[in-house]
């Protein structure tokens, strides 16, 4: 009778196991991060291009033609705000301010009542002149060593020191012009300088 008992003790729980299953654990979450976006092309340009500069020149009716260094995405603007503006005589409407300058670009702004010049024109006659800058030597005016600027038209070894020695002493120049400041430097050495400098 005991057995019979058992028996049916047993036959009993395997009938609850099967009509209630013991409750599943939960599904753990996975734990690897999701992957980040790649950045937008635009954004690795504007990175890879930060600090990238242009050289241009600046001629014509301004107050300080010369090369100088801007920007990668500068305008025409920013290149005559560094030559210091128009004179009295330029033409401000012969000169698109707001178009994107290039490497080795001129940048010439006429003078009232001077023939316009055709826009071909322009293109041949300012990569002839990068040409030929680039082939006699330029020089950055704060970066050149006493070596690299003693080298250039009008300067010369002892001049080149004090220029090295002012900039180290009151910072990097601001205009081609303030290498007036600089002792032996007079109007006739630095316009024999200027095509060959660059800030």
């Amino acid at each position: 009778m005991l057995r019979y008992a058992s028996i049916a003790a047993g036959v009993a729980l395997a009938l609850l196991a099967l009509y209630h299953p013991a409750p599943r654990p939960p599904e753990s979450l996975d734990p690897s991060p999701v992957p980040s976006a790649p950045a937008p092309a635009a954004s690795r340009r504007s990175s890879d291009s930060a600090g990238a500069t242009i050289v241009v020149y600046v001629a014509g009716a301004v107050r300080r033609p010369g090369l100088y260094r801007l920007p990668l995405d500068a305008r025409a603007d920013d290149a005559l705000a560094r030559a210091g503006g128009f004179t009295n005589a330029a033409d401000a409407a012969g000169v698109n301010l707001a178009e994107r300058l290039e490497d080795g670009e001129e940048v010439e702004v006429p003078e009232r009542g001077a023939p316009a010049r055709s826009r071909r024109g322009h293109r041949v006659r300012h990569h002839v002149q990068h040409r030929r800058r680039r082939d006699a030597g330029v020089v950055d005016l704060n970066r050149a060593d006493v070596r690299a600027l003693g080298s250039i038209p009008g300067i010369g070894a002892a001049i080149a020191q004090r220029i090295v020695d002012v900039r180290a002493r009151e910072g990097p120049y601001a205009s081609l012009d303030e290498l007036l400041d600089v002792a032996g430097m007079n109007e006739a050495r630095l316009e024999r300088a200027r095509p060959h400098l660059v800030l």
